[in-house]
């Protein structure tokens, strides 16, 4: 019954037209940052001023650059989750399968959706930096490319995506309301943790928001291309980051479960 809960909601998420802007969406921003940076630096790079970088900066700069799909993956949470109730879906399928079966789809769904966004973004990176290596600089493409760690790099920063998600799930669990945990999702998690990053800069406590964890994440991207960086002091190093990030995502989607399963969801 599970996997047919999940086939129900890729269905019903895939005859919309949301999922498919977000796809396009941030191929869109990662293709024209990549290029971007090819561009503007165009001199630099055929005087030998900037050296010409391989396919491991393309693909860690263009991970890097997937800050643009969280706001995207809180709307798509929110929109799942909360139109079971303004749909009234819930009450049909919950008659058929256990709550926390009904819950678990939809969370697998998001972070398959998470992947294949990290998928898409190597390929567009990929197909970017090789386009004006090629066709514009004409040098080889150094595929100088640690592919372990780009492997890696597809779960460590789904992971660090996690805690947005889970987080919106419990707003549309508690409110019942799409737009209302849409709101509170990017509030939180766009604005205030974004103001309290920079005006408590250095404080010991940011380390723990999921902003700064997002990015102590993102310095493993520097793997791929076997480079070593050096972590800043106001931040944790990623693999506590990475284990408080499951820690926030465990705690928040137990919540959802727990609240999802005391509700009455005729009311």
């Amino acid at each position: 019954m599970f996997f047919k809960l999940l086939t129900i909601e890729w269905t019903r998420l895939s005859r919309r037209a949301l999922l498919w802007i977000t796809l396009l969406v941030c191929c869109l921003y990662i293709g024209l940052s990549l290029a971007n940076f090819y561009k503007t630096n165009q001199v630099e790079l055929l005087n030998g001023t900037l050296k010409m970088p391989g396919v491991s900066f393309d693909f860690a700069n263009s991970l890097d650059q997937l800050l643009i799909a969280i706001p995207f993956l809180i709307i798509i949470a929110g929109h799942m989750m909360g139109n079971d109730y303004s749909q009234r879906t819930n009450q049909h399928w919950l008659m058929r399968a256990p709550r926390h079966s009904s819950l678990l789809a939809k969370f697998i769904l998001l972070i398959m959706i998470t992947i294949a966004i990290q998928v898409l973004t190597l390929v567009i990176g990929w197909a970017v930096g090789f386009y004006y290596k090629t066709y514009v600089y004409q040098v080889p493409n150094i595929l100088n490319v640690n592919w372990m760690a780009t492997l890696a790099a597809l779960f460590y920063m789904t992971l660090a995506n996690l805690p947005y998600i889970a987080l919106t799930l419990v707003f549309a669990i508690t409110l019942r309301s799409t737009f209302v945990s849409i709101i509170l999702g990017l509030g939180y998690t766009q604005i205030l943790e974004f103001l309290f990053a920079g005006i408590f800069h250095g404080a010991g406590w940011t380390k723990w928001l999921f902003t700064n964890l997002h990015f102590s994440a993102s310095f493993l991207l520097n793997n791929i291309g076997n480079r070593v960086s050096e972590i800043p002091a106001s931040i944790l190093a990623p693999a506590p980051a990475l284990v408080t990030s499951t820690i926030y995502t465990l705690i928040l989607f137990l919540l959802a479960a727990w609240f999802y399963r005391r509700q009455d969801v005729g009311g």
